[in-house]
């Protein structure tokens, strides 16, 4: 009787670890999942969210760089040349190039190679324009083409990186 009652009793434990076991094996499976897909998804979130602001960042002071050439030339046509106005304009360039040789370094680990490369295009043709030897309408001229080609091509490969319309 009593090794009848102790069969039964392993028995119904059997049972109960059979129903129990592969239900709490699978809960485990499907937590442990779940936390590692919302943990990944996260961390796609944050760095997409990083490079949004790197390509703004990188948008608003090319928009700048724009700004400045367009306020140059201006004054060029309209030969309104005050030292306190150039002066105003100068410093807003330097404190420009700074902020955009900031932010091409930082950027640098978030844009896409096509953004990148865009990036040096542009750098590779302010260069060539200071070298060459145009009159400073043509310059200004080619500086604001180059900015504006910059902004462009940027603007579409950021779309492209960033899978937006």
């Amino acid at each position: 009787m009593l090794i009848d009652n102790v069969t039964l009793l392993c028995d119904f434990l059997a049972d109960i670890i059979k129903l129990i076991v592969p239900g709490a094996i699978i809960a485990i499976l499907s937590a442990l999942i779940t936390v590692r897909l919302a943990i990944r998804r996260f961390h796609e979130e944050k760095w997409w969210e990083k490079k949004v602001e790197s390509y703004t960042s990188i948008f608003e002071v090319l928009h700048r760089f724009k700004i400045y050439v367009s306020q140059h030339y201006d004054q060029q046509i309209l030969r309104d040349r005050s030292e306190k106005q150039m002066g105003a304009l100068e410093k807003e360039w330097r404190t420009t190039s700074r902020e955009y040789a900031r932010l091409r370094d930082l950027a640098s680990f978030y844009l896409s190679k096509e953004a990148l490369a865009i990036l040096k295009a542009y750098e590779n043709r302010k260069s060539k324009i200071r070298s060459e030897e145009n009159d400073r309408f043509r310059r200004i001229e080619d500086d604001l083409e180059a900015v504006g080609e910059c902004l462009k091509k940027l603007k579409e490969a950021a779309k492209k990186d960033l899978k937006i319309r």
